[in-house]
């Protein structure tokens, strides 16, 4: 039995084409590893091009946003951030992990979250205000308010995204958040050398969101309809509810974090704070943002776990070649990059950076884990690994975390020796994956780029001052690259062959495949 909404004009006939035949793992030869390469191509330049706006973006309103500004907005954020998660993500793992989708599934995933979009934004609008005062942060109310509205547009995109990440159609999906992007940061960009402070960020939130859902729903070839389905409906809730979840926990904890700072410490400190996470979270997001979409389909279509564990061992060794030396580095360089970048007003956010920075080491071997958990059918049980993290910043904020920021960003370090033992534990029993085998693949990339950056802290007190910020870090930055690579030489030489064959496939083999016609 279903009750039906309004239909509009346009028609879904077929249903959704089901998961493709299962592929090998990446590093099997041939078309699996070319199809995940080239799907990494528009994945990667959808990263990049968003992390480069959003640096480019980042930089201008920190010259012109004071730190109270910045952390008004970022505790405003977090909240949207939060209810954003079950709009974007109820039935998101539920759709690209379904063997087939059906137009009732599509139909009812978007209806529900339409409804539940529009909810949570009037929520944001009529109780906002109040839960501001309650935190402690009254100036937040209008903001949230204003904020709240980019839950109904993400609303209209949601499910068009999940569908075409379960397609591996990447291509659409990465054109739609550069125009969202790009758009919304010239508008905010314009605002905030316009005078108008917090207000410019506000303005480029919504529009990011709001814009890069139309872009979406134009570029569509098909689009769900308000139409719902209870049984459906329960059936993708069955699987949706625990990851979204673990989703809403997990990505919840920065933002749980900076508003606890915010109400503890003022809008100064939270903005401290956000801007250490905002500065690492973009790098971050450049391989990180890509790969983690290629993931839960990649893993979803193994065919046992012997070729997850492939997987997860190759993904795992790929990533923490490339990101292990960018991160150890920045964390080296901080007070270098900060200034450059930002400004010596935010030069006391550099101790932050560098600490966001070496945490985020940890971040890439474990990304993985959620997504193969997910793959075999266990959503719900990363949330435990999540929910003590949570716990442990609420506990440690209110017992030592309000005394000052040094004491709440060791809150914030010593929440990963509780929950990755967690995590860890967790992925063995649903995957057979051992601990040493969870970890084998960063094992080389730690240790080479640990001593890289041993490296490039020691030669920094060799390099004379008057050298100037810039042209310290002109040296510094090659010297590093040429002793990562040495040291990769080293220890595994076949790690550098592999990472090169991969780039082969992504960018060579998918410049020949332009040319076909």
């Amino acid at each position: 039995m279903h009750s039906e909404l309004k239909y509009p004009s346009h028609n879904m006939q077929n249903a959704l084409p089901p998961v493709a035949a299962p592929i090998g793992p990446i590093t099997a030869p041939g078309s699996a590893r070319d199809a995940v390469a080239r799907s990494m191509v528009w994945t990667l330049l959808e990263s990049v091009g968003l992390s480069g706006v959003s640096f480019v973006a980042l930089v201008v309103f920190s010259r012109y946003l004071s730190p109270a500004e910045f952390g008004m907005a970022s505790v405003a954020l977090g909240i949207v951030q939060m209810l954003n998660i079950p709009v974007e993500r109820l039935f998101h793992d539920a759709l690209v992990q379904k063997s087939v989708v059906t137009p009732q599934d599509a139909d009812t995933a978007f209806s529900a979250t339409l409804m539940l979009g529009a909810i949570l934004s009037l929520l944001c609008w009529f109780a906002g205000p109040a839960f501001a005062r309650a935190i402690g942060q009254p100036e937040v109310g209008p903001i949230l308010k204003w904020m709240g509205l980019s839950l109904v547009a993400m609303a209209f995109g949601s499910i068009l995204i999940a569908l075409q990440r379960r397609a591996m159609e990447f291509r659409p999906l990465a054109l739609r958040s550069l125009i969202g992007r790009v758009s919304s940061a010239v508008i905010g960009i314009g605002m905030a050398m316009a005078g108008m402070g917090v207000w410019s960020l506000v303005a480029q939130q919504v529009l990011m969101v709001a814009l890069a859902s139309a872009a979406l729903w134009i570029m569509a070839s098909t689009r769900p309809r308000l139409r719902f389905h209870a049984a459906e409906c329960g059936h993708l809730l069955r699987f949706g509810l625990p990851a979204t979840t673990y989703l809403f926990a997990g990505l919840g904890i920065q933002r749980i974090f900076v508003v606890l700072v915010g109400s503890m410490l003022g809008s100064a400190a939270a903005g401290y704070f956000a801007l250490a996470f905002r500065a690492v979270d973009m790098l971050r997001d450049v391989i990180g943002g890509a790969v983690s979409q290629l993931a839960l389909p990649l893993f979803s279509r193994a065919v046992d776990n012997a070729g997850r564990h492939r997987a997860f061992h190759a993904a795992v060794r790929l990533t923490s070649c490339v990101m292990f030396p960018v991160f150890i580095g920045l964390a080296a360089v901080s007070q270098e990059v900060v200034v450059l970048v930002f400004g010596q007003k935010w030069l006391s956010v550099a101790p932050y950076v560098a600490l966001m920075s070496l945490l985020t080491v940890q971040f890439f071997p474990r990304m993985f884990s959620a997504p193969l958990m997910s793959a075999v059918g266990r959503p719900g049980l990363p949330v435990v690994d999540v929910l003590s993290q949570v716990a442990f910043i609420v506990g440690g904020m209110f017992a030592i975390g309000h005394r000052s920021l040094s004491m709440a960003a060791a809150v914030w370090a010593l929440r990963l020796l509780v929950s990755t033992p967690i995590d860890m534990l967790f992925l063995k029993r649903t995957t057979g994956l051992g601990f040493i085998e969870q970890w084998r693949g960063a094992f080389v990339p730690a240790v080479a780029a640990l001593c890289m950056g041993i490296a490039v802290y020691a030669m920094k007190r060799f390099i004379p001052d008057s050298f100037g910020i810039s042209l310290r870090l002109v040296l510094l930055v090659p010297t590093a690259a040429l002793f990562y690579t040495g040291m990769l030489r080293l220890l595994d030489k076949q790690l550098i062959i592999d990472v090169l064959d991969f780039v082969n496939a992504a960018v060579i083999k998918r410049k020949g495949a332009v040319g076909v016609t």
